[in-house]
């Protein structure tokens, strides 16, 4: 059954980006992966389970689908975005990010299924029509930090709360921006980010991300030796900075990349994968805490590989991202930034 109020999702486009930025030009057509189902003529099937069943039901339907078909990517956090999507009707909103900007779509129709003829057999299985309200806009300029937050999250999609997107619409027409302080943030960032590209060393940018974590509130901080990383077969982590926040039961383990320009793939893959399969640090007080995964290059990264390693729950701090949270937090940084003190 369609429901009686409104929706509000913020959705991704980066996957498959050329043929999704053609069809909505050409046809005013937002789409979402998922072309298996279309080319196993399951797309009826799977639109019909989804407006009859709630999140939890369809994430049943979609698992066991999966083994049945024998796709082992059919997990219930992908059947989330799916549902979320073909769940979608006349009258919600959609909030597309891109980088630095977004864009606001209403719907305009019902979900539908794509043929490959549409999507010249792009990785495009399902779409839903809409017109814009408001494309390109900086979000600086317009979005608040629960909004900005959320449009960092790097699923597929993500509901959004309408009251949000109400003022968000309102600030929009009466074209009033949030801050007159964006341009000189922008500025201030790109200072700190050339100063730690051009002035600091990869072990200075380790400091810094320790320093930065005791900012945010650690117990603990700790920079394993090199001479004590471990080889790629090994479960001990090969993290460059620790941190404990014993309050939250969590321990952060960074990866920390002093990168100039693009971020290679070998090399974003390989950080992934060595974050990915380390299961212990061989430090109990540490090893007893649940793990948060980051991974901190001053490199570009392209967005579909960060999109692609989003169901591994890693956060990718990425080109002059870490530069910002520095301005945001307000870290004063001096002398004793970069003396490592032994634990």
């Amino acid at each position: 059954m369609r429901r009686a109020i409104v929706m509000d999702l913020m959705h991704r486009i980066t996957h498959e980006n050329d043929q999704t930025k053609k069809l909505l030009a050409s046809q005013n057509k937002l789409p979402i992966g998922y072309a298996a189902f279309v080319k196993k003529n399951q797309a009826e099937e799977i639109m019909a389970e989804a407006d009859k069943s709630d999140k939890r039901n369809f994430a049943r339907f979609f698992v066991e689908l999966g083994e049945k078909d024998g796709f082992d990517w059919m997990t219930p956090m992908r059947s989330y975005f799916l549902y979320n999507f073909l769940r979608l009707t006349v009258g919600d909103r959609i909030l597309v990010p891109s980088p630095g900007q977004f864009s606001i779509f209403e719907v305009t129709g019902v979900p539908e299924a794509l043929t490959q003829d549409d999507v010249n057999n792009a990785d495009l299985g399902f779409a839903v029509t809409v017109k814009p309200i408001a494309e390109h806009l900086p979000r600086n300029n317009y979005l608040g930090s629960a909004l900005t937050s959320k449009l960092k999250y790097r699923g597929t999609n993500l509901v959004l709360s309408t009251a949000e997107v109400d003022r968000l619409i309102e600030t929009l027409n009466t074209k009033t921006t949030i801050t007159d302080f964006s341009a000189t943030k922008d500025a201030v960032v790109e200072q700190v980010q050339k100063y730690i590209i051009d002035k600091l060393t990869p072990d200075q940018l380790e400091l810094l991300v320790k320093n930065y974590l005791e900012n945010l509130g650690a117990d603990k901080t700790y920079i394993p030796s090199k001479n004590g990383q471990r080889n790629d077969n090994d479960p001990v982590a090969d993290i460059d900075v620790m941190g404990q926040f014993n309050n939250l039961g969590i321990a952060v383990y960074v990866q920390v990349k002093h990168h100039k320009g693009a971020e290679s793939h070998a090399g974003f893959t390989h950080a992934i994968a060595q974050l990915a399969a380390s299961r212990y640090t061989g430090i109990q007080e540490y090893d007893s805490l649940i793990p948060v995964k980051w991974l901190v290059t001053t490199a570009k990264v392209d967005s579909e590989w960060i999109e692609d390693v989003a169901p591994q729950n890693i956060r990718v701090i990425q080109n002059d991202e870490f530069a910002t949270l520095l301005v945001e937090n307000g870290l004063t940084i001096n002398a004793d930034t970069f003396t490592n003190t032994p634990e």
